[in-house]
């Protein structure tokens, strides 16, 4: 029980997903128990009429706001991204797969900077092609925003659907 309560305090108190080797690392515990505890707490905190989630993203586990409450807490959270870097990932995530050349030309020299950080957090991934760089959103992209798919026609989809509703 002592090692469930450890977890969900380092889960807790971490602002980015954590990693089951991490965890092992910190509680001295094998691969099976971690995990184990996890799949507990998953359950627990999906069978709990609460705002709060514990979901997996990638091999990393993550406790967050339950995104239909996301916007009653927003301003009291560290924005991750400015808004040129947003708006970025909207181009690449409307427009998917999209060359890195062509977000430029939407965007501006100032992409490359985003691009970088958007790869290092794991929301978008670059492929190269030839001369050309293909970029599109990751598994991560659609955790990290709630979606049910990570499928780039239902993320243009959930984009599409957002947008008409925010008239």
């Amino acid at each position: 029980m002592e090692l469930k309560k450890i977890i969900e305090a380092i889960l807790f108190s971490s602002s980015e997903p954590v990693d089951v080797k991490e965890l092992r690392k910190i509680t001295g515990k094998d691969k099976i128990e971690v995990l184990n505890v996890l799949s507990e707490l998953v359950k627990d905190y999906s069978s709990r009429d609460t705002s709060i989630e514990i979901i997996k993203v990638g091999e990393k586990f993550l406790m967050r706001v339950k995104p239909q409450y996301a916007e009653y807490v927003e301003k009291f959270t560290v924005r991750e991204f400015d808004r040129g870097t947003l708006r970025t990932l909207a181009v690449i995530a409307s427009k998917q797969p999209i060359t890195l050349a062509k977000v430029a030309k939407i965007r501006g020299n100032k992409c490359y900077e985003h691009v970088k950080k958007l790869q290092e957090k794991g929301l978008i991934k670059a492929e190269k092609k030839g001369r050309s760089t293909i970029l599109t959103t990751t598994e991560e992209f659609a955790a990290y925003f709630g979606l049910d798919s990570a499928e780039p026609e239902k993320i243009k989809e959930a984009l599409k659907s957002y947008l008409e509703g925010s008239d």
